[in-house]
């Protein structure tokens, strides 16, 4: 199999997979989000961020080092140990700062919440290696189903307890019952137990390759979702309720557009990394359709913002409404930043990693601090245009990864960006011009016409290179035999 064989039916099947288990899961978080009061959501969304910040940071690392490093065992070995070591200690902070945290918030529910959300921080480590075994083997077939039965799973433990006025047992259930079935079923999948502890050799390895994207997967956790932490001390918790539900639909579309396709980026950047001109080629290809499904997505939800918040999750969630609509405009910021890690921790630049993520997150950190205490919609709308601006700060972090001019990548960006501007202008004026309609018939005109001027523009502007993208995809995936 080509490379662009493999990575096309792995982004393939990552997308039928994660859209499968996003689709799940917005259905569950649907029925939690009409029985769960708002109050609950606003706590367990400080709580989640909280000990997410702790599980992603003291677990980063590991995974690229096992991709880098493919069938080493002493590698895994050493990423292992250091990642649960590293968690112990997290976790262990956890339950000691509960009590100050939740003073600050003044919570104090927040402190039992805390401690239990701790125990998911060391339940990720033995998920971490058999997943990125899978990942360097191209196996997303396995990966997709493993997520969707750690979705429903979760789901159908939570739905009870939810349904009997557990709100806060139910969201917290919901997490560790999917962690806990992850972790054990890709073990069993990718035929992997714990290792015996590596020497203080590899061990120390393990911690100075992990430490960068330690670090940086801080400061991304904080630029994606942590900065809701920030937003809960700036305004009242049923205020943050609304926006954690508008940026957890934006996370789940980034999920759904980018995410599937994220995933095969390391492998393939991985095989290439030797070759500069192939590596640049191999993501520009990647990257062109890639940006076309993402900025469509971000049309096409922006414009039908009001029939899927009020059909899914019901009328006490309309504040979220404006809000998911101006945070969708981010889809440039996301789609190129998405790349920039894979980019440079290929080639070894971790420690570019780390100056770039800390450039967003300050940006994003500032927008919150100055915008959250007016009000839900200013401060989307300063999210959004930080995310424009940020594009040019992108720029040159993918000059320095393609070790050239990046304006062939970032030019990519134009079409798709002229097909979201005039997606949502004519759903705007289609909303504007015609008579009130139920909730579903709204769904359907808007997405239909988002999606139909989105679809004209770009083939419009770019029938060429539209036909030669389509065609080149489907080849990827369906050819029987592939050039290498």
């Amino acid at each position: 199999m080509s490379l662009a064989r493999g990575a096309a039916r792995g982004a393939a099947w990552n997308f039928a997979s994660v859209l499968a288990e996003r689709g799940a899961g917005f259905f569950v978080l649907a029925l939690l989000l009409r029985v769960v009061p708002a109050g609950d959501v606003g706590l367990i969304a400080i709580a989640s961020a909280i000990s997410e910040l702790a599980r992603v940071v003291a677990n980063s690392g590991a995974s690229e080092q096992v991709q880098a490093n493919p069938g080493n065992r002493q590698v895994e070995a050493g990423a292992f140990w250091s990642q649960l070591m590293a968690s112990l200690v997290f976790m262990t902070a956890l339950w000691g700062v509960a009590p100050w945290i939740a003073a600050l918030y003044h919570l104090p529910a927040l402190v039992p919440v805390l401690r239990v959300m701790g125990l998911s921080v060391v339940m990720t480590c033995f998920l971490i290696v058999p997943s990125a075994r899978l990942t360097s083997q191209f196996r997303f077939r396995a990966i997709g189903m493993l997520s969707l039965g750690s979705t429903l799973l979760g789901g159908a433990c939570a739905l009870p307890l939810a349904f009997t006025g557990h709100g806060v047992a139910a969201l917290m259930m919901q997490r560790l019952v999917g962690v806990g079935f992850y972790a054990v079923s890709a073990c069993f999948c990718a035929r992997w137990v714990p290792p015996r502890p590596p020497s203080l050799a590899v061990l120390g390895e393990g911690f100075r390759f992990s430490l960068p994207l330690m670090e940086a997967a801080f400061v991304d956790f904080i630029s994606v979702t942590g900065y809701v932490m920030l937003v809960g001390l700036r305004m009242p918790v049923g205020a943050l309720a609304q926006f954690r539900i508008a940026q957890r639909l934006m996370e789940i579309l980034q999920e759904v557009a980018f995410l599937p396709a994220r995933k095969v980026f390391m492998p393939v950047l991985v095989a290439v990394r030797t070759d500069m001109p192939r590596r640049a080629e191999a993501l520009r290809q990647m990257l062109d359709p890639l940006s076309m499904l993402i900025f469509f997505v971000s049309a096409v939800s922006g414009a039908a913002a009001r029939p899927i918040i009020l059909l899914m999750f019901g009328d006490k969630w309309a504040h979220a409404i404006p809000v998911f609509s101006i945070l969708t405009l981010v889809a440039p910021a996301v789609a190129l930043y998405g790349v920039i890690n894979p980019l440079l921790a290929t080639i070894g630049r971790t420690r570019l990693i780390s100056w770039y993520a800390w450039a967003n997150a300050l940006t994003i950190v500032a927008c919150c601090w100055l915008a959250a205490p007016h009000g839900v919609v200013v401060l989307a709308w300063a999210l959004a245009g930080r995310g424009m601006v940020g594009v040019l700060l992108f720029l040159l972090a993918l000059r320095q990864g393609l070790q050239h001019s990046a304006w062939l990548v970032f030019r990519l960006l134009g079409l798709p960006l002229a097909g979201l501007a005039g997606a949502r202008l004519a759903a705007y004026g289609m909303g504007q011009w015609l008579p009130p309609l139920s909730l579903a018939a709204a769904l359907v005109v808007l997405v239909g016409t988002s999606s139909f001027v989105y679809v004209s523009i770009v083939f419009i502007l770019a029938p060429h290179r539209m036909k030669g993208m389509l065609l080149s995809v489907c080849r990827a995936l369906f050819a029987r035999h592939a050039m290498p």
